[in-house]
């Protein structure tokens, strides 16, 4: 059952949806001079929501000793930070014009997920 379908009409009237690109991370790719950096796939356009973390999301983050400027986002689909067993994660919004990158995923359901991300700078 999809609860966030459900309830997104009621909350998107109290606090609206906005455009975003995710960019789903491929992992690291292997330049010429043998350095890696990250890989994305082509962006996906979606409409999601902003919110703010909760006092449960900060605590988490402080025992992670992750600084920043946090933001949860409710999507459908799924979504991940990094999980290095799996190697994958790592996924980036970007919401006008700026930048966040998925540092914790709180919930995550088969249709939607909330993120806590980090805006990079």
């Amino acid at each position: 059952m999809n609860l966030h379908g459900i309830v997104s009409r009621a909350v998107g009237a109290v606090n609206p949806f906005v455009e975003a690109q995710i960019y789903r991370s491929l992992g690291a790719e292997k330049r010429e001079d043998y350095s890696r950096a990250p890989a994305y796939d082509a962006p996906i356009p979606m409409m999601v929501q902003k919110q703010a973390v909760t006092q449960g999301d900060i605590r988490h983050l402080d025992n992670l000793n992750i600084q920043g400027v946090f933001t949860s986002i409710y999507t459908n689909g799924n979504w991940c930070g990094v999980s290095r067993p799996k190697q994958v994660g790592g996924d980036k919004f970007v919401i006008a014009g700026e930048t966040w990158l998925v540092v914790a995923v709180p919930e995550n359901w088969p249709d939607w997920t909330r993120v806590v991300a980090c805006l990079q700078t």
